[in-house]
């Protein structure tokens, strides 16, 4: 551009620059830039007005963030509230923890319950057709979502589902509070005394019997038909307790016989010799009758039980 092209009008005067595509030109009074060929200048009068220039009159590059509003570039650097669409638009490992809004944060560090190690079928204690299964119910189970469901086809068929390992060597007498809740049927009922048990295997050590090996068996009467009840096998006052075992037989608390409260059955086994300790604790139904039905909140040594489809949680 020549110098003759840079003149200014007068002091205090308006003057016009004139913008092209390929330069710019001061032209005094607005007169045409004889100086631009093929193009057609565009007159612009200072102090701008409001969207006086065109996009076309700005050349790439040539404005920078010092040349915008402030409140412009924090705008343009602002992120919207769901601002980024998809996932695909973030790069791998860009986005922490910190990053997360509070709320989904606490939802990530949640904890969920501790499922216990051992407890499952005793395939030992199998006959039959007979299955236990932790499931979700289609009731509202005592605690949770889920339940022990249990399930004999026949009275020759039998099923037990507990823990071998982690009760091994405890003392009898320190059980406490015994109970479970029950769900059964009116089919189940129309059968007879008809209801899953309570089983601890147990070394009775039991003077005047020549036996190291029982299960203290726990069954309650009837629980009511198609709904949960609970059992509190501690205070039941009718005689619900019994030993297996032929050397037994003929006991005042043998399960053949007329068997016992918890109050006499802890009579009997605390005769002065060594403590009775427990083996094992199941839960288990048959061989009596068909049964299907769920037991749920078992509660023993000061704990109580919770079946759910996940797993078993102790509280």
């Amino acid at each position: 551009m020549s110098n003759t092209k840079n003149r200014l009008a007068a002091a205090g005067s308006a003057f016009t620059l004139a913008v092209t595509a390929v330069g710019i030109s001061v032209l005094g009074g607005g007169a045409a830039d004889a100086g631009v060929t093929g193009q057609t200048a565009t007159a612009i009068t200072y102090p701008l007005v409001r969207n006086s220039v065109a996009e076309s009159q700005v050349v790439n590059y040539s404005l920078g963030q010092n040349d915008l509003q402030k409140a412009f570039v924090a705008q343009l650097f602002a992120v919207p509230a769901n601002g980024v669409d998809t996932s695909a638009k973030l790069k791998d490992g860009v986005v922490a923890e910190v990053d997360l809004a509070p709320a989904v944060q606490t939802k990530l560090n949640k904890t969920g319950p501790t499922y216990l190690k051992h407890w499952g079928t005793v395939h030992r204690n199998v006959i039959g057709a007979a299955d236990a299964e932790l499931a979700t119910t289609s009731t509202q189970s005592p605690l949770g979502d889920g339940a022990l469901s249990l399930h004999t086809a026949s009275a020759a068929d039998k099923v037990a589902f507990g823990n071998e390992v982690d009760f091994a060597g405890q003392n009898v007498k320190d059980l406490g509070t015994v109970g479970f809740s029950v769900y059964t049927t009116g089919e189940n009922n129309a059968l007879g005394n008809n209801m899953p048990s309570i089983a601890f295997e147990i070394d009775p050590n039991v003077a005047a019997v020549a036996s190291n090996y029982s299960s203290l068996v726990y069954a309650p009467a009837n629980g009511t038909a198609n709904q949960w009840t609970a059992f509190n096998a501690s205070t039941d006052a009718d005689k619900h307790w019994g030993l297996t075992g032929t050397a037994f037989n003929g006991t005042a608390c043998s399960i053949n016989g007329a068997r016992c409260t918890w109050t006499e059955m802890l009579a009997y086994l605390g005769d002065g010799g060594d403590d009775a300790k427990l083996l094992t604790a199941t839960l288990s139904k048959g061989r009596d009758y068909a049964f299907s039905g769920a037991v749920d909140a078992l509660k023993f040594g000061g704990k109580t039980y919770d079946f759910e489809a996940a797993g078993v949680s102790v509280s």
